[in-house]
């Protein structure tokens, strides 16, 4: 009996020595995997895009692999029946919108306007407002938007040194004719002429994001008073509200009239109204909650084509050699006039130029970010759990040997050829594509601007201002950067964002140019204006040219 009981003690106490192991390295484990995923989120926070092209070189062959954050992990997809997979996805399983909504705080940066998590439930008139009625408006803007952009530029660069050149911090000067551009085609002309009105319209978009940030690392019950904080008590917000507000009531009050009485009255053509126009009529939107509609629209307009422009502007006093040809191109499709009738789309070698500049620089590591809003598996067995986020790992694609030829050197031109040899039926190994291709294109091999429905409506007025911009400076300006070697970019979380210290010099280039009044750009612009509409390169005649 004592025999029994020594042995029940000797087993209760080896029981116990194995349960304490087992729940000391069960802690261990829980730390080290707290720890890890503490240090590993705040590093994304600073080196996100390294992050996850480590990630995509680790993971080579998988469909998917994950990428931890702050608050949740990120999910990158890679394989076309996984990107369709979510692109089809239920919205109220897998959303676009949930996404923004917690980047962009909207209920504490946009003065209280509420997004819902699932697209459809806010209503999606902008998207055909500016998918069809912005888009087919663009050879009537063309003239206008010409006009600014000179202007801009003119009184930007009007203050020049003892060698011709003016200096210019390039980021923040984009960003402000990018603001003044946009201003125009959103609210019109009046309002794009009032400095008031176009400070706030410039600042609000940055304050945004600032403040996002912070709200995102706040505990709840301090958002409010922390927004209050950093938004200088939604300066910017309150100023847009208050020039917006007697515009969009009165235009609400119009359309009202005139459903009432079955009357045409003359719009104004800017994307307010187009707003107005496709927005609920069973139970129409307030005033308030028809600008919360537009300043939401409004920070999606201004800072990526900023980031964008000014990579493209960078690249092109980085790359040289790249300057002649496309000048050679840009005079070729002149021929004399205005660029403010210049058909943007008939420029090859500069679409081509552009898209490598997205390519290479890549001002976001992700795209086609969905936010779980349950917990959800995909088919290859591919979990997500609530708030996780998918996302396609673009930069890391766009920098796959296997994808791309040569990926990490900079070949302006590679697009261009690419295109002329899948036109003449040949395949080519310099770009993933199947099929000749613009800037403007969707897709899995190029998912810059989304893919699917929610592909962006703006992309086609994006373009034009873009090329629009970089035409002027090519025709009319000689551009250099005085410091080559410091660096140009800030990471964030997964975006590549440029410097504002960053200077850049332009002088004027002397040349004889034909005078063109803006009334005759203007029926020049029109002549083709179907032609314009959809994004489509003209074949080469005589070969891509090789600046190398």
């Amino acid at each position: 009996m004592a025999l029994l009981v020594v042995c029940v003690e000797a087993l209760a106490c080896l029981l116990s020595l194995f349960l304490l192991n087992r729940l000391v390295r069960s802690l261990s484990n829980s730390l080290r995997c707290y720890y890890a995923r503490t240090v590993q989120g705040m590093r994304y926070l600073l080196a996100g895009p390294n992050m996850i092209d480590q990630a995509y070189v680790k993971a080579r062959g998988a469909s998917s692999f994950k990428v931890p954050t702050p608050s949740n992990d990120h999910l990158m997809i890679t394989s076309s029946e996984l990107i369709k997979e979510v692109l089809d996805a239920p919205h109220d399983s897998l959303s676009l919108h949930a996404v923004a909504k917690e980047l962009l705080q909207p209920k504490y940066t946009m003065c209280g306007f509420e997004w819902q998590n699932q697209r459809g439930v806010e209503g999606t008139g902008f998207v055909r407002a500016l998918r069809s009625r912005l888009t087919s408006h663009l050879p009537h803007f063309q003239p206008e938007l010409d006009k600014i952009i000179r202007g801009c530029l003119d009184e930007e660069l009007k203050k020049q040194g003892e060698d011709g050149f003016s200096r210019a911090k390039l980021f923040p000067m984009i960003k402000r004719i990018v603001t003044k551009v946009n201003c125009f085609v959103f609210f019109g002309k009046d309002l794009s002429e009032n400095a008031e009105f176009t400070a706030a319209a410039l600042e609000f978009p940055q304050i945004v994001v600032l403040t996002a940030e912070l709200l995102r690392i706040t505990p709840e019950f301090l958002c409010p008073l922390v927004a209050s904080i950093a938004t200088h008590r939604h300066r910017a917000a309150g100023t847009l509200f208050r020039y917006l507000e007697p515009v969009v009531r009165q235009r609400l009050a119009d359309r009202a009239e005139s459903d009432s009485s079955n009357g045409l009255r003359a719009a104004p053509t800017d994307c307010v109204q187009w707003l107005i126009e496709t927005s609920p009529r069973k139970n129409p939107w307030s005033t308030g909650r028809m600008i919360g509609e537009i300043m939401a629209i409004w920070f999606s307009s201004v800072h990526q084509l900023a980031i964008t422009i000014t990579y493209v502007v960078e690249d092109l006093c980085l790359q040289g050699a790249y300057v002649d040809p496309l000048r050679e191109e840009i005079d070729g499709c002149l021929e004399g006039r205005s660029s403010a009738s210049i058909d943007t789309e008939k420029l090859p070698l500069l679409d081509s130029f552009v898209k490598e500049s997205v390519r290479y620089s890549n001002a976001d590591a992700i795209s086609c970010r969905r936010k779980a809003l349950q917990d959800y598996v995909l088919k290859d067995g591919s979990a997500l759990k609530k708030n996780d986020w998918v996302c396609i790992p673009q930069r890391a694609m766009m920098c796959d040997a296997q994808r791309y030829s040569n990926p990490h050197h900079f070949d302006g031109f590679r697009f261009a050829r690419a295109n002329e040899a899948l036109r003449q039926g040949a395949t080519t190994t310099e770009v993933p594509d199947k099929s000749p291709s613009s800037l403007t294109a969707t897709g899995v091999e190029w998912p810059i601007w989304g893919m699917g429905n929610t592909a962006c409506p703006g992309r086609f007025y994006a373009s034009l201002v873009l090329k629009l911009l970089v035409v002027q400076i090519l025709d009319e300006w000689e551009c250099k950067m005085p410091d080559t070697t410091s660096p140009r970019t800030m990471f964030w979380r997964s975006s590549m964002v440029p410097l504002e210290s960053t200077v850049v010099m332009f002088r004027k280039r002397h040349k004889m140019t034909a005078v063109v009044s803006v009334e005759d750009a203007a029926k020049d612009a029109s002549e083709d204006a179907a032609a314009r509409v959809v994004a489509a390169e003209a074949p080469l005649a005589s070969g891509v040219p090789n600046p190398q």
